[in-house]
């Protein structure tokens, strides 16, 4: 699953400058890198004009652009960051420019002073970054909130280790789950960021040997329903015909 970490702060703040820092230093890392940039303002992003425009005018709900050097894809509506993160299987880490406003994500808090900096850290924030952490004055300021502040041109490698280190995929957001021991994702989210426990205490994203995907989406399973699935499959596959020793099964069902 794509782990991911959201970039965020005031305008001006330096937001796209750590992204690009982030990504550089990533890709040398080997790992590969994807970003997503929130763009409230706009209404389209596709060309009233162009022929892409008038596919979707007439009524395609997916057009694909593809050109020499790279791959558009319009989707004629607005998603959500957990459809966004699961069209996005492809990637090791995803940095959002936005997006971090009510989600159980990873933070690195952009900022121009010290009350911007106090305005957007959270219980969710690994690093202090942006226009700020370039000022030795500003920084001692900001280093009571418990967090680093870290210049990203002079301290990507240091920042990227934190991506590294304390970046997550979405977590399910289930009510009343409790399978890792917190109370809620959130609680277990603070506690991966604080370094008290890890991704590996959630079994509904750790599990591999059982996954279902409805629609194109994955479902967080619980360990009873993972086994019934699992054991039942096993039990009706192992006695066909032709079906000897099996390492992998996958299962696609037509519904209509």
């Amino acid at each position: 699953m794509v782990k991911i970490v959201a970039i965020v702060g005031g305008k001006y703040s330096g937001k796209t400058t750590i992204i690009q820092h982030l990504i550089r230093e990533l890709k040398s890392r080997g790992y590969r890198v994807g970003s997503l940039k929130e763009m409230p303002n706009l209404k389209w992003i596709n060309t009233p004009g162009e022929e892409t425009w008038k596919h979707g005018e007439a009524g395609a709900e997916i057009v694909v652009g593809a050109a020499i050097n790279e791959t558009a894809i319009f989707i004629k509506r607005k998603i959500s960051l957990r459809e966004m993160a699961a069209l996005l299987t492809d990637i090791d880490y995803l940095l959002l420019e936005g997006f971090g406003n009510g989600e159980i994500v990873a933070k690195i808090v952009a900022a121009k002073n010290v009350d911007e900096a106090q305005g957007f850290y959270d219980d969710l924030t690994i690093a202090i970054s942006g226009i700020v952490a370039d000022s030795k004055e500003e920084r001692e300021k900001i280093l009571k909130l418990g967090v680093p502040v870290l210049s990203c041109r002079e301290e990507a490698k240091r920042l990227a280790d934190l991506v590294v280190q304390k970046a997550f995929p979405l977590p399910p957001n289930l009510k009343h789950c409790g399978e890792c021991g917190y109370n809620s994702c959130y609680e277990l989210a603070r506690a991966i960021v604080a370094g008290t426990t890890s991704l590996r205490e959630c079994p509904l994203l750790r599990r591999e040997d059982v996954v279902l995907e409805v629609d194109g989406k994955i479902v967080p399973l619980k360990s009873f329903p993972a086994l019934f699935i699992k054991r039942t499959l096993l039990g009706m596959i192992s006695s066909l015909n032709g079906v000897n020793q099996m390492k992998e099964v996958k299962v696609m069902i037509k519904v209509t």
